[in-house]
């Protein structure tokens, strides 16, 4: 099994830092699981910078497994901004709030596990 890991600064610029980093790790992986992967990532990163504390000069770590049959990534913040609300005013709605529903079209599974040390976010994909 393969495995690769980063962490970044949760800053709304290091997103496209996080779509290429897992572009360049998977480089010799199918098109297909790739492209999913990487928006998959760019997704997960981009609420972790939205609801969690990582906005706050916090960070995430990102962990990438393939065992040749799958690649799973896994996300981690360290938890819930503090008085965040998950309420958009409607001009933010309509810009904000797709981005769980395109994980769920492109991973073939994916989860969720909140604990004492953050939010982890993980999907896989077949390879």
């Amino acid at each position: 099994m393969s495995e690769w890991a980063m962490e970044v600064a949760g800053s709304p610029s290091m997103v496209p830092g996080v779509r290429h980093w897992v572009r360049e790790v998977l480089g010799d992986f199918p098109e297909d699981a790739r492209d999913r992967m990487e928006i998959i990532a760019s997704e997960y990163a981009t609420n972790c910078v939205r609801h969690s504390t990582a906005a706050e000069g916090g960070h995430i770590r990102l962990r990438l497994t393939a065992d040749g049959e799958r690649i799973r990534l896994e996300v981690r913040d360290e938890g819930p901004r503090r008085g965040a609300s998950d309420v958009w005013a409607a001009d933010e709605a309509a810009d904000f709030g797709r981005g769980l529903h395109i994980v769920t079209q492109l991973a073939d599974v994916m989860g969720d596990e909140v604990s004492s040390e953050g939010r982890l976010a993980w999907a896989e994909v077949k390879a």
